[in-house]
């Protein structure tokens, strides 16, 4: 058990520092986090050329050596595009947010009842949908932050649970 509470409390200050960092500095948070996706597609499309080019010649997959070379083209561009990476993500998502919206809105105005709120409610998700193509910058800062958010809050009740544990544990200790 005592493994387990160290695990659990050093998880959560791993935790509370990222989640610190993405609050704090999420643009540069974000063009690390890319940048550290590209070096492990680069070291991925490393290890698939080094495995194809040791590997027999009537057992070799050229199929393989396709992937690992469209693994390092992507990897390279998230290292040296960060910011176009997380942009594009923004422009997908808003994109599917207006198309899954105006699904609703088709939806919404067949409803018999209710009809004005499901109607608001998918016009919302259009307008969310358009700021978030107008402006993923914000969109991508406001996402870090609130994952941020998400990972301090989750360090908080994981420390706490992990105070908690320990002292259960000694009590119990004690108790025998």
């Amino acid at each position: 058990m005592q493994n387990i509470i160290k695990n659990k409390l050093l998880s959560s200050i791993v935790f509370l520092v990222l989640g610190v960092l993405l609050l704090i500095a999420p643009a540069a948070s974000l063009a690390l986090f890319v940048r550290i996706i590209g070096a492990v597609l680069v070291l991925g499309a490393l290890v698939r050329f080094i495995a194809y080019f040791v590997t027999k010649k009537e057992d070799r997959v050229p199929l393989s050596l396709v992937l690992g070379i469209a693994s390092a083209a992507i990897g390279v561009f998230f290292l040296i595009a960060p910011g176009v990476v997380t942009n594009v993500l923004a422009y997908v998502f808003g994109a599917i947010l207006i198309l899954n919206s105006l699904l609703d809105l088709v939806i919404a105005v067949r409803l018999p009842a209710h009809k004005i709120v499901a109607v608001l409610l998918a016009l919302l998700g259009v307008v969310l949908g358009v700021l978030v193509i107008v402006n993923p910058d914000a969109f991508s800062t406001f996402m870090t932050q609130l994952i941020g958010a998400t990972l301090i809050y989750e360090s908080v009740v994981g420390i706490v649970t992990a105070i908690l544990a320990r002292k259960t544990a000694k009590s119990n200790l004690l108790n025998k």
